[in-house]
């Protein structure tokens, strides 16, 4: 697999953490940038499990509860615009 050299910014007291996880570990993980790939690896990894698990739930109240289910995406997509997010972005506008 080609890699992709990545600078990052992390504060001192978590490149301290993660430099003690480094020591403390069995020799697998010899370096702080090999740690750091397993986490960010680890991570990806437990995302792409969330995203199945929440397509599996979607899939079977669409199918289950269909009525229920667009009542639902109706009280989310009301309550999104309350908080100022746009459909589809994500992303919250500020209200305060």
């Amino acid at each position: 697999m080609a890699k992709k050299k990545l600078t990052i910014t992390i504060d001192n007291g978590k490149v301290a953490a993660i430099e003690g996880l480094v020591a403390a570990s069995p020799a697998g993980a010899g370096s702080v940038s090999a740690w750091i790939e397993e986490a960010v690896t680890a991570r990806l990894e437990q995302a792409e499990r969330a995203e199945r698990a929440v397509e599996w739930l979607v899939s079977r109240a669409q199918a289950e509860h269909p009525g229920e289910w667009e009542q639902a995406l109706a009280a989310v997509r009301a309550a999104d615009e309350r908080h100022g997010f746009t459909t589809g972005s994500g992303e919250g506008q500020s209200a305060a």
